[in-house]
């Protein structure tokens, strides 16, 4: 089971060999019988514990009773396909409630192991950590992650499409802790069955584990060699469990806030304000579940981070409303047509999300309140994906909005063909209503060639002349009329002497208007060299034309140093110039991210733009600072604050949280300041909050 697949074949093709010269036709054929079941057997068999264990970051003996002998992992990174240089052990075991693993990561050198991230699920490739990657369907394309670092930092999310699209926003209670030992450092995990969906009709999942090894720059896999990181169609075997059948279970979790206001509406006086709402989740089966929310509390989400636009086109950011999350990710297509940020406040709401079989959906309803200018919206959205194939997909999406006068919506097919572990092809075509077929409608189709250190793709995409004016109602869509043709090509490879690694770079693009005028083109190119002592250098320059009101030619050339930047501890900064839509201008960046000592984390990023001629005032200096304090995994304080020189914007947030009983049941102390001018004649307007929140979730 340790040994890696290329030594499997090279003993293979030397012994086969060794028989066609001795003719030995019946060790050729033991060969033959044996040899599969080699290469493709990587399983744990789970056994069931009466004594549960402790789950304190030590592993003590005959704590689990099933431990895998210890291996090496199988590198995805720097050296694809060879043995990870330290060596990992894993143990299991499972009851009615639980499922248990201890893992052990040895390191000759704990003290350099590299352990920064302090804030729930920021973990990524950039400390030292071990990720359980469980396929609970053994449907080789999706999974549920839960990671830790060596200081007990917590991570979950979700895999779907074969690790095309990665959930970071799914949230689940489960038990983690971690050490540093002499030989490395230990993690220990308990995943309640309730947090996760199944199908409970099968007794195998598939399983892998991640490792992150940062003093080798290695990410490495248990069952390897992987094509690509997050790749669920390549796993091992998690044999032997046998749960019972989930009992149909309600968790209510009921919220009250009390704020008090200084703002325009209140005529700079404080008001006292109290509201209550709750949602409630129904497990309509293991893999089914129901959510129904009332006057959910969106006040108390942090403002959006402020960036610098130097295109025409609107930006995107992220959802970060809890209501909103849970299957959000089933939605991730080019052409988007669910963007849920569209949505603002809402009355109230209901969806559905899971998996029936080969079938994922998810559907949601909301009610918009009415307002004395407006009158209320309806939002409904469904979505369906059907898995084909070992690992490809087909979907159908349907989004509407509707008031008391009219309706927009649209209607979606989308596929991804994984036509082995490296070509995929994808394609779309949504149509959406009232107005004409061909001028509301929208498609694409792409070749890709990709892994971890290659991508290549060519994609052709054709949007209608008004696709916007229905999509955008509840979709993001930034630009129609447009026919275009796009490639990218990018390369990876590891040095061994003086770069750690080089990465190159095109990603080109044209497009025409559907009679035929060419309206815009970009040519990016770009390399970067990440050397052994940790300092990168990166060039990148685009050329690039856009038809407006007239003719823009822009361009840019931007130069980027940065030290750690593959790991979270980093600072980075970086000068572009060039022309933008007729205005020159030098865009100045900085970012640093810094513990100065343990549970706290300081993360500060500077942009400065500088126009020439600068008639309109548009340049620009932003400033955002974060602060996370963490008293424990789930007690923290978090400071986060920005400016905007061009709007005089001044923001400030500040939360104290405590989840009592992680991850709903919580206390939340948040004071928000936000200073700024808006519109011609310009308006001043502050606003001052405090809020005091508390949730608390009953299982039922």
């Amino acid at each position: 089971m340790e040994l890696r697949k290329k030594e499997h074949f090279e003993k293979l093709n030397k012994t086969i060999m060794n028989v066609l010269k001795r003719k030995y036709i019946s060790s050729l054929i033991l060969v033959a019988l044996i040899i599969p079941s080699i290469v493709f057997s990587q399983t744990i068999n789970l056994k069931r514990t009466i004594v549960p264990p402790s789950i304190d970051g030590v592993i003590s003996a005959g704590e689990y009773p099933n431990s895998e002998s210890r291996s090496n992992f199988i590198q995805l990174e720097p050296s694809s396909g060879t043995s990870s240089l330290v060596s990992t052990k894993i143990y299991s075991a499972y009851d009615n409630n639980f499922i248990y693993f201890g893992i052990v990561c040895y390191d000759s050198e704990p003290e350099k192991i590299v352990s920064s991230i302090q804030s729930r699920d920021k973990l990524s490739d950039s400390d030292d950590a071990i990720f359980i990657m469980l396929d609970t369907y053994n449907d080789q394309r999706s999974a549920f992650v839960f990671g830790i670092n060596p200081i007990g930092t917590q991570t979950d999310l979700r895999i779907r499409d074969n690790g095309r699209i990665i959930d970071s926003k799914w949230d689940a209670q489960w038990l983690s802790s971690a050490s540093i030992t002499d030989s490395g450092w230990v993690a220990e995990f308990a995943i309640p069955f309730k947090s996760i969906s199944y199908n409970e009709n099968i007794n195998e999942w598939g399983i892998n584990f991640k490792r992150v090894y940062k003093q080798n720059f290695e990410i490495a896999y248990w069952y390897g060699p992987l094509t690509y990181d997050a790749q669920i169609s390549q796993q091992g075997k998690l044999q032997g469990i046998e749960l019972l059948k989930k009992n149909s279970m309600f968790v209510f979790t009921p919220y009250t806030t009390i704020s008090v206001e200084n703002t325009e509406e209140t005529k700079n006086k404080s008001k006292v304000n109290t509201e209550a709402g709750g949602d409630l989740t129904i497990n309509i089966t293991s893999s089914l579940m129901a959510n129904l929310t009332y006057n959910p509390d969106f006040a108390t989400v942090e403002g959006d981070q402020e960036r610098i636009n130097l295109s025409r086109y609107e930006l995107s950011y992220p959802e970060k409303r809890l209501f909103f999350m849970e299957g959000n990710e089933l939605y991730t297509t080019r052409i988007r047509t669910f963007y849920s940020r569209r949505i603002g406040d809402i009355d109230y709401g209901a969806k559905v999300t899971g998996k029936i079989s080969d079938y994922s959906v998810s559907s949601l309803f909301v009610r918009s309140p009415r307002t004395d200018n407006k009158t209320a919206n309806y939002f409904s959205t469904f979505r369906i994906k059907k898995d084909i194939l070992e690992s490809s997909t087909i979907g159908f999406t349907f989004a509407d909005k509707s008031w008391d006068t009219g309706f927009a919506r649209s209607f979606g097919l989308d596929y991804l063909l994984n036509i082995n572990d490296t070509w995929k092809f994808t394609g779309q075509f949504v149509t959406s209503a009232p107005g004409d077929f061909l001028q509301h409608s929208a498609w694409f189709m792409r070749f890709a060639n990709e892994s971890n250190t290659h991508h290549i793709h060519i994609r052709y995409s054709d949007i209608g002349e008004k696709f916007k004016t229905n999509v955008n109602k509840t979709g993001f869509i930034r630009d129609d009329d447009r026919r275009e043709i796009d490639g990218e090509v990018t390369y990876k490879w590891f040095e061994k002497s003086f770069f750690q690694y080089i990465y190159v770079g095109s990603n080109n693009n044209a497009f025409w208007s559907h009679t035929g005028k060419l309206r815009g083109y970009d040519y990016d190119q770009e390399i970067k060299f990440y050397l052994k002592n940790r300092f990168s250098f990166q060039i990148e320059n685009n050329w690039g034309y856009k038809l407006f009101e007239k003719d823009f030619y822009n361009y840019s050339t931007e130069f980027k140093l940065g030290y750690n930047t593959d790991e979270w501890e980093s600072v980075k900064v970086a000068y572009i110039f060039g022309k933008s839509f007729d205005l020159d201008f030098k865009l100045y960046e900085f970012e640093f991210n810094y513990s100065p000592f343990k549970n706290l984390t300081l993360q500060y990023s500077l942009e400065k733009v500088e126009f020439t001629p600068d008639l309109e005032s548009e340049s620009t200096i932003i400033n955002i600072i974060n602060l996370d304090y963490n008293f424990t995994r789930d007690m923290w304080i978090k400071i986060f604050a920005q400016n905007n020189s061009n709007s005089d914007r001044i923001y400030f947030y500040g939360s104290f949280g405590w989840r009592f009983i992680p991850p709903f049941s919580a206390l939340y102390l948040i004071y928000t300041y936000d200073d700024y001018k808006y519109g011609v004649p310009q308006i001043h307007s502050k606003n001052k909050v405090l809020f005091l929140k508390l949730s608390y979730q009953f299982n039922f």
